[in-house]
């Protein structure tokens, strides 16, 4: 409890400090729209295809695969053999569960991968934010959780602004 009342004690004179000073400038970015309008992103989507395009294509043709064998089953389950049949079953089975576990497996590499990359444009967004805050003299930037802030707090156009900067300096190296 002590802890927390310290918190706010330090937390007012700290905006005291600031207020004394006479206004207090502040920011707003919008990281949702940051990820969603960065070109960083797109490289990041295009990264993601080119390395699991393949396996995405050969999960699609296992799939079909095993539904030309099930339409196959279906279609032939009253001409068919016991053991014919249930070797067709065992096969439809076989496949399933083939193409359930390289799901699963492409799923979490897929996770793991975009994870990484959004941790590092994170970091990209974070640092531009700063270099912003500091060269304009903000006091505080916030972003989300913000339910309304007047147009003229939103830097979200100069962030995205230096990413596409900094997009384009770093395909020229």
């Amino acid at each position: 409890m002590k802890k927390i009342v310290y918190g706010f004690l330090l937390m007012f004179l700290a905006l005291s400090n600031v207020m004394a000073d006479d206004k207090i400038k502040i920011g707003y970015v919008s990281v949702e729209k940051i990820l969603s309008e960065a070109p960083q992103i797109e490289a990041v989507n295009t990264a993601m295809l080119e390395r699991f395009g393949g396996k995405k294509d050969e999960l699609k043709s296992l799939e079909k695969e095993i539904q030309t064998l099930q339409e196959n089953y279906k279609r032939n389950e009253l001409v068919m053999t016991e053991d014919k049949l249930n070797e067709l079953k065992t096969k439809i089975i076989g496949k399933m569960q083939n193409f359930k576990q390289h799901e699963a497996t492409l799923s979490q590499e897929v996770a793991t991968m975009r994870s990484q990359e959004l941790a590092v444009l994170q970091k990209s967004v974070r640092e531009i934010i700063e270099k912003i805050a500091k060269s304009e003299k903000y006091d505080l930037i916030l972003s989300e959780g913000v339910v309304f802030s007047d147009d003229s707090l939103d830097i979200t156009a100069k962030v995205l602004e230096k990413m596409k900067k900094s997009f384009k300096e770093g395909k020229k190296k």
